[in-house]
């Protein structure tokens, strides 16, 4: 599609956006519905239903048309009072209605003729099944956030209590905040919304910003076909409100502590290290104007004194060992919500975080010379404003200004420098000395990459009663500019492989290194504009029959390296060099002559059927197309390999591998390697199917059950196109050694079945349970076969493919003032990626030491990619150890996960409305040591001392855990 069309897509959007006011969603806000009848069953026209938020003062109003309906749109989750009143009826109040995110509580009222005035009180909560919906979903509540024992104090960990979750292919080193949601079983394929605003990093698609535990009111987790307002996601969707003031001054403060007297030694730790955990903080929030303005604040800060274990099993005793890593953060955030009149309402919102943690990769193999400091400043403005324009029309609106910048620097460095600006860096760089079973060196990963994002999004909502019952419509668009650049360090050093376990030997050439590469520092700006819009009808064609029907479209225009040109042009002007390619790239044939993907229209179909129209049984289906983010940074390599310059060298000389030349005499011998992205890229795309019941079994009890099944396609490959023929050994392209081209033919499968019990607070208890029993699948190309020249494509299981998970909840008030909670976790085991050291078996010039999915380390014959506690070929492993001298391996460890935290509190009330509650914490209360994947190099050597071949043996604690060892914590928080 060329560029006038897609001007014109774009012009017809805005067009027809602006033309209907704008968008929907309510920025996830709930709203009631229900008829209002009289003790006979007949409808009750012109009878007036008020909702007032018992805590803000809030009030929306309608009155009941011809059928006796009402409508009470864009309600802030919170707790309501509900009333109807006609003359001549008596008036009835539902005093405790709560409203969770996203919500359509179906309330429906009995009048009785009053020959005087009256009022009727019902005991009544708002329900626990929403038979309008038929997306896979589950609400984390304020009650669940605050009391249940999270080690880590982040609420996002909360939503691993929902079924179809987990945290196996999160970058943890990175963003712990993190959590992969139904299909999107990689740490870029969910999005995050907060107060209705995008909370996403565009440059590689994880949650851009944490707020403080004590500033979330809730959040809802979608795991599977969500509705036409979100996109961008191939996976699920976290949409998230924060809190709000009152009407009553309301304020916290908070002290949670633990060191290593209440702490159990790690595993792999020889001696119990000095470790502390501090975190403090505290919440004000109250009126400005009762009943019309509120503010509310909320601080959170954490200083921890973490450990990381090197561990080789003695192989090389000089490296391994305990090392400290002082980790800082601190969170803020605050928020004024204004009432402008009864229908008009309008919030601003402020928030900051910062943090340092040093080496945070280390552990394992890793040293923490191969480590890296990690370091992110964020802030982030959001102005909304909501009007309620009719009795049947909702407009809303969010501006949003972010900012947050990745800071990579070697390990101590604290390093926070400019991005292109490499010269403090350099000098902390080391080479890179890679074995089996340990690595040293390097330049610390060292990035520094800053991202904006500009937001404009506008929902509107209209309600219609025609063509076959009721429509509540909803359309919106969605725009954001995200200016991002970023370097990269590179390796200027170089980067050594070797096969074995022993220092290399001039005189034994098994230990002489099978690979080296060498690239220098880079930097590129790459620009993005984000187009979305969508409209939606949620069809009510009969009682208890509604159809979720609606269609969305998603456009990036940046995210495909369309204007190279212009990209190197930017490059220019920042480093004075490197603004284009030295090399004619353009003779690499192309699937098409322009780029971009402007074809992404996703539908969403689904149906909710209440059998009874009682509200007690909701069977849904749901079929959606969802498309992903197209991340930036991945980008970034066809535009810096002049800059990089890189070396590849197999069996190179050691310690010398230019043979006595200078790297630039070496680099004007050799052809150079580049990077290519192909112009057939797209927006990675997904179909979600789900069919499932949710079923309300008595008055605060729910069970679910849902079968979702995802098909992915379109992610990328990188397949080296440049590889000699297996007879001639002319490479296709003499001018180029390497030819790394970008190709979207990525695909990966997941399916799962979820089931879910939800106990509502009633009877001084509250639970959850969930259960997933889940598959994830990749197919992908590799070159890793030995028994096939090049790439061939091959289905494996994914790097997060955990058969099944259950996670237990609960929350028991106990008598005199105390609280008994915890939060059980039980899952099987993860498949791991055999690997070689560096080996070309196939001849085909590509080797590699890819741990997850190895692309280009190759296996010996029989053995398959992501194989490990899966369908390993063990006989084939050790043919390959005996060929080579090493011991065969007869064991191979498969670590399943348990954890079980508790949490008990004391309150002490101190007059009306305040209290002090003591709490006491032990997380992993069984001191399990819950193990990463084995070691899962082919050609590692055996453990020190018993002999055991490190193939297969676990030698690091799973990392992204908050516990791994039993902790005990103490607390104290105040409120009023």
């Amino acid at each position: 599609m060329g560029g006038s069309m897609q001007k014109k897509l774009i012009g017809f959007f805005a067009a027809l956006m602006w033309a209907a006011l704008a968008t929907t969603a309510y920025a996830q806000n709930a709203q009631i519905t229900g008829a209002v009848k009289d003790s006979s069953g007949a409808i009750i026209p012109g009878a007036t239903v008020t909702a007032k938020n018992v805590e803000t003062g809030l009030t929306r109003t309608d009155v009941t048309n011809g059928q006796g309906e009402y409508r009470l749109p864009s309600l802030p989750p919170g707790r309501y009072a509900v009333s109807t009143e006609l003359i001549g009826f008596s008036t009835e109040t539902r005093p405790d209605i709560v409203l969770i995110i996203e919500q359509t509580a179906v309330i429906n009222f009995a009048l009785k003729p009053a020959a005087i005035s009256e009022t009727v009180t019902v005991t009544g909560e708002s329900p626990i099944v929403d038979i309008t919906r038929s997306d896979v979903s589950t609400a984390i509540s304020t009650q669940q956030i605050q009391d249940l024992p999270v080690a880590s104090r982040r609420w996002i960990d909360l939503a691993m209590l929902t079924p179809g979750t987990s945290q196996d292919n999160i970058r943890g080193f990175f963003y712990r905040g993190n959590v992969n949601l139904g299909a999107g079983t990689r740490e870029y394929s969910n999005a995050f919304v907060v107060d209705g605003v995008n909370n996403t990093w565009a440059e590689m698609g994880e949650p851009r910003q944490n707020f403080a535990m004590d500033a979330i009111q809730e959040f809802k987790v979608s795991t599977s076909t969500y509705k036409a307002e979100y996109g961008l996601a191939t996976g699920g969707v976290l949409a998230v409100v924060t809190k709000s003031g009152t009407n009553q001054l309301h304020g916290s403060g908070l002290l949670f502590f633990r060191d290593a007297s209440i702490t159990a030694k790690e595993f792999f730790q020889a001696t119990k290290p000095d470790y502390r955990r501090y975190q403090y903080g505290g919440t004000v929030g109250g009126p400005i104007v009762e009943n019309k303005t509120h503010y509310f604040f909320a601080y959170e800060g954490t200083k921890e004194k973490q450990f990381f274990t090197v561990n080789a099993r003695g192989l090389w005793p000089q490296y391994e060992g305990t090392f400290p890593s002082e980790q800082d953060r601190w969170t803020y955030n605050v928020k004024l919500n204004h009432q402008m009149t009864s229908t008009q309402s309008l919030f601003f919102r402020f928030g900051a975080e910062d943090e340092y943690r040093p080496i945070i990769t280390t552990g394992g193999r890793t040293t923490p010379s191969a480590s890296f400091d990690f370091a992110v400043p964020r802030r982030s403005a959001v102005v909304g404003h909501s009007a309620v324009l009719s009795d049947r029309a909702l407009n809303d609106f969010r501006f949003q200004y972010a900012y947050a910048k990745y800071e990579v620097a070697p390990p101590y460095s604290h390093g926070d420098w400019a991005p292109g600006d490499f010269t403090a860096r350099l000098p902390f760089c080391q080479p890179v000395f890679s074995y089996p079973s340990i690595q040293v060196g390097g330049c610390g990963n060292a990035q520094m990459g800053p991202e904006g994002r500009w937001e404009l999004k506008d929902d509107f909502s209209y309600l219609m009663r025609a063509f076959g019952g009721t429509h509540q419509w909803k359309m919106g668009f969605d725009f954001s500019y995200v200016p991002f650049e970023g370097d990269n360090t590179g390796s200027p050093l170089g980067s050594w492989t070797f096969p074995k376990d022993v220092p290399y030997d001039a005189n034994d050439r098994t230990t002489w290194p099978t690979l080296y590469t060498n690239s220098l520092p880079t930097y590129a700006n790459i620009p993005v504009k984000v187009y979305a819009g969508y409209l939606q009808d949620d069809w009510q064609a009969a009682e208890g029959l509604t159809f979720n029907l609606g269609i969305r479209y998603d456009l990036q225009v940046g995210s495909f390296n369309e204007d190279v040109p212009g990209l190197l042009a930017k490059i220019q002007d920042k480093l004075g060099r490197d603004g284009s390619f030295p090399f004619d790239v353009s003779i690499f044939p192309q699937p098409g002559a322009t780029r971009g993907d402007h074809n992404n229209f996703g539908p969403r179909v689904g149906v909710a059927w209440d059998p009874a129209n009682n509200g007690v049984t909701n069977v849904h289906a749901a079929y959606g197309m969802f498309y992903d983010n197209m991340r930036t940074l991945q980008n970034f390599g066809e535009l810096t390999w002049p800059q990089a310059k890189s070396i590849t060298i197999q069996s190179p000389s050691f310690p010398d591998p230019f043979g006595g030349k200078s790297r630039e005499a070496f680099l004007s011998s050799t052809p150079p390697t580049v990077n290519v992205g192909s112009n057939g890229q797209i927006n990675m795309y997904a179909h979600q199917y789900n069919v499932g019941m949710n079923r309300l079994v008595a008055r605060n009890l729910a069970l679910s059950a849902d079968f979702t099944t995802v098909r992915r396609y379109g992610d990328r490959d990188t397949v080296e196109i440049n590889i000699p023929d297996q007879v001639t050994r002319q490479r296709l392209y003499p001018p180029f050694v390497r030819v790394n081209f970008w190709q979207p033919t990525a695909d990966n499968y997941y399916k799962a079945l979820l089931l879910k019990i939800e106990k509502r607070m009633s009877n001084r208890y509250q639970a959850l349970l969930s259960y997933t029993l889940g598959k994830a699948e990749d197919d992908t190309f590799t070159s890793a076969l030995s028994d096939h020249y090049g790439y061939t494509k091959v289905r494996r299981s994914g790097v997060a493919d955990r058969r099944h998970r259950l996670v237990a909840s609960g929350i028991v008030t106990l008598a005199y003032d105390m609280q008994l909670s915890g939060i059980g976790d039980f899952r099987s085991s993860l498949p791991f990626g055999p690997i070689t050291s560096g080996l070309d078996l196939n001849n085909d010039t590509l080797s590699g030491t890819s741990v997850s999915a190895p692309a280009n380390s190759d296996l010996p014959s029989g053995v398959m990619p992501m194989s490990g506690c899966r369908a390993l070929n063990l006989d084939a492993i050790n043919a390959f150890r005996t060929g080579r001298g090493l011991t065969p391996v007869s064991q191979v460890d498969c670590p399943t996960f348990v954890n079980v935290d508790v949490r008990f509190s004391k309150f002490f009330r101190i007059g009306a409305s305040s209290r002090v509650e003591l709490i006491a914490q032990l997380f992993n209360i069984f001191d399990r040591a819950n193990f990463n994947v084995p070691s899962n190099n082919i050609g590692a050597g055996n453990d020190a001392a018993t002999g055991r071949p490190l193939f297969g043996t676990v030698t690091s604690l799973l990392p992204n855990i908050n516990a791994p060892s039993r902790q005990a914590e103490f607390a104290i928080r105040f409120q009023f």
